[in-house]
């Protein structure tokens, strides 16, 4: 039976461009490339969607050009939208993406979406009551006008045996303490790369910070991003290491959003779970070989030929 997953959170637009970083005032360059796509937890979705799973989205869309060609690839991709809201006179989240795709590295320059707080519907609990996993990226955590929307999903985990997972991101660092701590209290698996312990450990770093965390929430468990060289998934009497896949790199934009497609995915197929950490990882390492995600995320037939190179005897439902 096809799985479903339900994302909380605004659509993102990403205006991406290929850039000598860092920029300075008065350095002038010009892009050889330009992409308009899907960003955030958008990458996310259309990687789950390339996999197989079912995918509704909550939140918010704006009413403007930007939101209007998201809902299109949404739909186009399969996506129920249905209960997503596009306010009127609403705008869409939109990043401007800087990388340099020669030296590595990028910058993210965001303004959030404008327009009325967006709560928790009917339609969007119904959704919720369908869900075998709820997803939050870290951003949609601290975006003021999805406060509500929030909470209301918030109230619903706490009450549901529906697992939530969270991915940290840069800006969680900005999410008051108290409700940090509510989040953290709730999720059921927390997914974040070393620079971003401390976002949720008061600020203390490393594994010993990750142990922390694990002895206040002993229910919780954490899958530590490690880029090229893998990931390490910690719980109670859990440590397991997943070495990662060796590729060219071109731009690491949207790995991390791909990646946590691919391990929710896996774990809702059953995968163990060294299994899935290894999934995920092809899921990233194929990322990072094209510029962006969005409509670029891979596909499970780029994951699956990942796997055969390396041997590791992984069979996709492709």
């Amino acid at each position: 039976m096809t799985k479903r997953l339900v994302t909380v959170g605004d659509l993102v637009v990403d205006l991406l461009l290929d850039v000598r970083l860092p920029v300075t005032a008065s350095d002038h360059q010009m892009s050889p490339t330009l992409l308009l796509e899907p960003g955030g937890a958008c990458s996310t979705i259309l990687a789950a969607r390339n996999l197989g799973l079912e995918v509704a989205a909550l939140g918010a869309v704006g009413a403007d050009f930007q939101g209007r060609m998201l809902l299109d690839i949404m739909v186009e991709a399969g996506v129920d939208a249905s209960a997503l809201l596009t306010p009127a006179r609403s705008t869409t989240t939109t990043v401007i993406a800087l990388a340099d795709q020669k030296r590595g590295g990028h910058v993210f320059l965001g303004n959030y979406g404008r327009g009325p707080d967006i709560a928790l519907t009917n339609a969007a609990r119904e959704q919720l009551k369908r869900a075998d996993v709820v997803f939050i990226p870290g951003y949609s955590l601290v975006e003021e006008r999805l406060g509500p929307l929030i909470d209301g999903v918030l109230d619903f985990v706490s009450y549901s045996p529906t697992p939530l997972y969270v991915d940290v991101g840069p800006f969680m660092a900005q999410l008051e303490r108290v409700k940090a701590e509510r989040v953290l209290g709730l999720t059921d698996v927390l997914l974040l790369t070393e620079d971003e312990i401390p976002f949720v450990s008061d600020g203390e770093t490393g594994i010993k910070a990750c142990r922390r965390l694990l002895r206040r929430y002993p229910s919780l468990l954490i899958v530590l991003k490690l880029a090229e060289t893998g990931c390490r998934i910690l719980g109670p009497e859990i440590d397991i290491r997943c070495p990662g896949f060796p590729v060219a790199v071109i731009d690491t934009i949207g790995a991390g959003d791909v990646y946590a497609a691919a391990f929710i995915w896996s774990r809702t197929q059953g995968y163990a779970l060294a299994e899935c950490g290894t999934i995920a990882n092809a899921m990233g390492a194929a990322s990072v070989t094209k510029a962006a995600a969005g409509r670029g995320a891979p596909t499970c037939s780029e994951v699956q030929a990942l796997l055969d190179k390396h041997k590791t005897g992984l069979q996709l439902p492709c």
